[in-house]
């Protein structure tokens, strides 16, 4: 292995982990170009290459794996600003996308007013067809209801089309066979079939999740080709990789064929950063928290295992598949600070983002945002903001937020940027009590992973506000999830439904199932050029009890078929979950299981750990001055000790209060704390 390197584009930033064969990581950070993504990638590309006095050719020729995230998908989902998109459904159910569940989604506030319909009910068109629930078909599909719709479609230049129909994930016969004649009749249209992208019950979700498939696949087709073929003709040999809301990789045609899969991607791979590092150290229980310029991201690995959920939502619709569980909140470095009407300071969610920026950057930012706060208070040094690549203005930061918040709020300036800070550190704490407490579980038995450019400026006092013991800075974590990208494995998640009990249980139909799932995952990560012996296989079942409306997904007995014993140990297995989401379980109950998965994992080879070389034994030695850092606990400014953190030793401690300062992050370390260098040169920092 010569180079892996992952890309990760962010609403301020686009972040490069670079790793070489020694295990040396050299990050990177470019201004995100949100008109054109690419633009920032290809800048970063290059800064890389000029680093090692290479040639971009030479350069890229010698990298073995290149991983990239991206936010297209998410933004163009945000922002709406897709292709004209219809949805084809059985006559009948065109308005399934605006009943919803029936259910509002604040079901106690008379005063919600309903979302807007994604698709307008002029573009949702009926096709006369019926399949019930056993597959059978009730209604033969009527050709020339489709052939009609598609004079609708031409009239109004439809640009991307989604194909729903009523059980057709158990007989797909009739969105098969309407994909045949719209790819005759409208070659240049892409078509998404809910069989295809989600083939499990719930009309809503499966439908949503193939709106959201269709919308989106235009754009991010468009682009991941470009790139990919950027690379390979700039010497580049290898498929490049795309992450995935499963927090699992795959290539760039795996991605287009389910689109919805490349939603939210570039925040999944933050549970595989924090476990990498974690693990070195023997904690299996973090939860990872990630501050870039925009938002705050939260996620939870218990014993080694990212939390999954099929509950994720992008914009109020629900993506259906299976998705690292991250939390995410407004609460970024570029989170603007404001007043609101009852004269209360408020931090966000709206953010300054790239363009124009915090106000320090110059760039026409007025508004105060959580990093001119930063600056103000002495947690940024404005002479080595990315390591002294982008130059900063105090002067701009002081002055907007005396101008917006001080004055009008008759406080001083340090007041009031400390104020912004204790604000956003209570969005954020509230943010990690929303995936810890409020769902049973005690962070006091965590540990916290921090990354993201700003996040070690407060993680200290994150981890103080919880009662936290400890907090794990990786020497990566100012560019967290591009690093997360290159330790995720490849994966692919197949799914079949079938229903049966474990009272009457089909054993012979549950095998069969999952032998073809098996073995199109087998395939078909072969053909990607993956050795069959280097795929790993794991199977899952969606159960519940019966007369239940929702299920649990468990564990099912992997390699040989299952046999009568499996049969126990699956129903077991979902009686002890239940007692341990919902606090009781019926064990005299059967149980219902419908949807079969398996999941198909080929093991990324981790680089190389890095071994700390300092030998210094003088924690002076990487003392690069002092400055006047506020604080809070004595309502002034007080001189601080600033420490160069690529140079301090390992094993020796940083003693509180200190800030110890990276190209690509800053650590605040507060009074009372202590922060001390491991042997893979990532930070400890106690509390």
């Amino acid at each position: 292995m010569q180079y892996t390197l992952g890309v990760d584009i962010g609403g301020t930033f686009t972040d490069f982990s670079l790793i070489n064969a020694d295990g040396e990581i050299t990050l990177w950070k470019e201004a995100s170009t949100p008109k054109d993504p690419t633009q920032a990638i290809k800048k970063g590309v290059q800064a890389l290459a000029d680093l090692g006095d290479e040639p971009l050719s030479e350069f890229l020729s010698k990298l073995d794996l290149f991983v990239h995230g991206q936010t297209i998908a998410t933004n163009t989902v945000i922002q709406r600003n897709g292709p004209k998109t219809a949805l084809l459904c059985t006559d009948g159910f065109r308005d399934i996308i605006h009943f919803r569940d029936g259910f509002k989604p604040e079901r106690y506030n008379i005063q919600l007013q309903p979302p807007e319909d994604f698709i307008p009910r002029y573009l949702r068109l009926p096709v006369k067809e019926r399949v019930n629930y056993a597959g059978e078909i009730q209604i033969q599909l009527d050709e020339d209801s489709v052939v009609k719709t598609i004079e609708t479609l031409k009239r109004e230049n439809v640009e991307s089309i989604a194909v729903s129909f009523l059980w057709s994930i158990m007989n797909s016969q009739h969105e098969q066979r309407v994909k045949e004649i719209l790819a005759e009749k409208l070659p240049d249209v892409p078509v998404v079939l809910s069989s295809d992208v989600l083939p499990m019950i719930r009309e809503w979700e499966r439908t949503t999740c193939t709106i959201l498939s269709a919308y989106v696949l235009p754009g991010i087709a468009k682009y991941m080709v470009e790139l990919q073929d950027f690379l390979q003709e700039n010497g580049f040999r290898h498929p490049m990789l795309v992450m995935q809301l499963n927090g699992g990789t795959s290539t760039v045609a795996k991605v287009i064929q389910k689109s919805i899969n490349s939603l939210a991607s570039g925040p999944a791979a933050a549970p595989m950063a924090g476990l990498y590092c974690s693990k070195r150290i023997d904690i299996d229980n973090v939860i990872t928290v990630d501050m870039g310029g925009t938002s705050f991201d939260v996620s939870m690995v218990t014993n080694g295992m990212p939390s999954l959920t099929r509950d994720l939502k992008v914009h109020g619709m629900p993506v259906g598949v299976a998705a690292v569980d991250v939390h995410s909140i407004g609460a970024g470095g570029g989170s603007i600070a404001w007043i609101d009407k009852g004269g209360a300071l408020m931090v966000g969610p709206q953010s300054a983002g790239a363009e124009p920026g915090p106000a320090c950057y110059g760039q026409g930012g007025k508004q105060p945002t959580c990093t001119d706060a930063n600056i103000v208070l002495g947690y940024i040094n404005p002479d080595f903001f990315l390591g002294g690549r982008r130059k900063i203005d105090p002067e701009l930061s002081k002055s907007a937020i005396e101008n917006y918040i001080a004055k009008p709020l008759g406080m001083s300036v340090p007041e009031a940027a400390y104020g912004i800070f204790r604000i956003i550190n209570n969005n954020m704490v509230d943010a990690i009590r929303v995936v810890s407490v409020e769902r049973g579980i005690d962070p006091r038995h965590y540990s916290l992973v921090s990354g993201g450019g700003a996040g070690n400026i407060h993680a200290g006092m994150l981890g103080r506000t919880l009662d936290m013991t400890k907090v794990i800075i990786p020497r990566y974590s100012g560019v967290f999830c591009s690093f997360g990208m290159i330790v995720s494995d490849v994966r692919h998640d197949y799914m079949q439904a079938l229903a049966t009990n474990t009272d009457r249980f089909d054993l012979e139909a549950v095998n069969g199932v999952l032998k073809d799932l098996e073995d199109k995952a087998i395939q078909e990560m072969v053909e990607e050029g993956y050795p069959e012996g280097e795929v790993v296989l794991e199977r899952f079942a969606d159960a519940k009890y019966p007369a239940q409306i929702h299920e649990l997904t468990i564990a099912v007995p992997n390699g040989a078929p299952l046999r009568d014993t499996d049969i126990q140990k699956m129903s077991e297995a979902f009686h002890d979950l239940h007692e341990r989401m919902f606090t009781y379980s019926v064990r005299e109950s059967s149980v219902d299981l419908f949807h079969w998965r398996v999941v198909a994992h080929r093991r990324v080879k981790e680089p190389n750990p890095f071994v700390s070389k300092e030998k210094s034994t003088d924690i002076n030695d990487a003392l690069k001055g002092e400055r006047s850092v506020f604080f809070g606990d004595i309502n002034d400014y007080r001189e601080t000790p600033i420490y160069d953190g690529d140079r301090i030793p390992k094993g020796l401690a940083v003693k509180g209060p200190a800030v110890v300062e990276q190209a690509t992050t800053t650590i605040v370390i507060f009074p009372g704390q202590s922060l001390e260098s491991n042997e893979f040169g990532d930070f400890v920092l106690n509390l």
